[in-house]
């Protein structure tokens, strides 16, 4: 074989080795490939889309059905006898502490009191003479005591006198509307008699009632949110929890208390209140990834560190315009947002933790 000969064979085993080589390397690749999509039983390992959760603190509120009620309700009475002369505190009417709401005839209590003025000059008179006397020695200490109490009993009717006269005048004791207006002008009060009766509505109370499991999660000053029927929405905070139940319900009564400086929110009113129980580890999920069990419950799946998919049971707190805050979960997981549907509890799969966008081309 000549020479020219034996280099072309070399040459050509070489090429040979070469391209063998390079489908090897191919084939192992692909055997590489096959084997990471493959389950145990030889089945390919299904695709799915997942993302990283972690819980936040999300306030919890307990929801409170409730109306609202005056902060307090008095029915202002006369302390003297007389004719209703005028009525400034008509039915409906805004009034402020120490505004007149009835005028009672003065008759002869000015007189009266002009009279014990009177007396009482007198007696301070004869008082300070007797004082002078004494100190001269010309007169006994038991005339002296007896012109003091003259003196003082003297001052005790002069000071009823005035008050009789005050009184005639009944005003408010607290800002607040009139709601009611138990006499007209002309009519004779006597004492104890209702003249009007106040209701103070600012501020203006929600009042609800707490079942006795739930009681004690609800604490003073916790700020509540409100909506009224009326679709106003308002803020207070707690104002009075009750120390016994209804006995009837065996539920606690709460109150709110709310600022309402325009006297707008009427008593009365059904609203619905957000009462505030503590706090809660949460995650905020899409709705899309609820599914249900063979039994029913609600829930979600993921994935852990080994790629097992696992079912975990839910419970929905709330719902928003951004998702639905849940219970239930672990402080930190990964969801299963894509292919839920089609994996089940134990099964290994391929995750897929890139952004949507990217998720055709993987």
């Amino acid at each position: 074989m000549s020479n020219k000969n034996i280099i072309a064979f070399f040459i050509a085993v070489a090429m040979g080795i070469w391209l063998f080589s390079g489908e090897l390397e191919s084939n192992i690749a692909i055997a590489d490939e096959a084997s990471d999509a493959l389950q145990g039983d030889g089945t390919e390992l299904a695709y799915i889309r997942a993302v990283r959760s972690e819980a936040d603190l999300r306030e919890l509120y307990l929801e409170v059905s409730g109306q609202t009620q005056a902060n307090r309700i008095v029915q202002v009475k006369s302390e003297v006898t007389g004719r209703v002369e005028a009525i400034p505190g008509l039915k409906g009417t805004q009034v402020e502490a120490g505004d007149l709401l009835c005028k009672i005839a003065v008759d002869t209590r000015q007189s009266d009191l002009d009279q014990a003025k009177a007396d009482l000059k007198s007696a301070q008179l004869e008082y300070d003479g007797m004082v002078d006397l004494k100190t001269r020695g010309l007169q006994s200490e038991i005339l002296l005591a007896r012109a003091a109490a003259d003196l003082e009993g003297s001052r005790a009717n002069a000071k009823r006198a005035e008050l009789a006269l005050v009184k005639t005048m009944i005003v408010a004791p607290f800002n607040g509307v009139v709601e009611t207006q138990a006499v007209e002008v002309g009519d004779f009060l006597n004492v104890g008699q209702n003249c009007v009766t106040l209701m103070e509505i600012d501020p203006v109370l929600v009042v609800g009632q707490v079942a006795e499991k739930s009681i004690n999660a609800v604490s003073l000053g916790g700020k509540v949110e409100i909506t009224l029927i009326t679709g106003e929405s308002l803020v207070g905070s707690v104002s009075f929890i009750a120390q016994s139940p209804d006995l009837a319900t065996r539920t606690y009564p709460v109150e709110v208390t709310v600022a309402n400086p325009n006297n707008s929110i009427r008593a009365g009113l059904t609203a619905q209140m957000s009462v505030p129980v503590g706090q809660e580890a949460a995650h905020k999920i899409s709705p899309a990834s609820l599914v249900l069990n063979d039994a029913g419950t609600v829930g979600v799946k993921i994935v852990d560190d080994a790629n097992v998919v696992h079912f975990k049971a839910v419970k929905i707190l709330s719902e928003t315009p951004e998702g639905i805050w849940v219970h239930g979960l672990p402080g930190r997981i990964n969801l299963i947002t894509v292919g839920h549907e089609e994996v089940f509890e134990g099964q290994l799969v391929k995750i897929d933790m890139s952004p949507l966008g990217s998720f055709a081309e993987s």
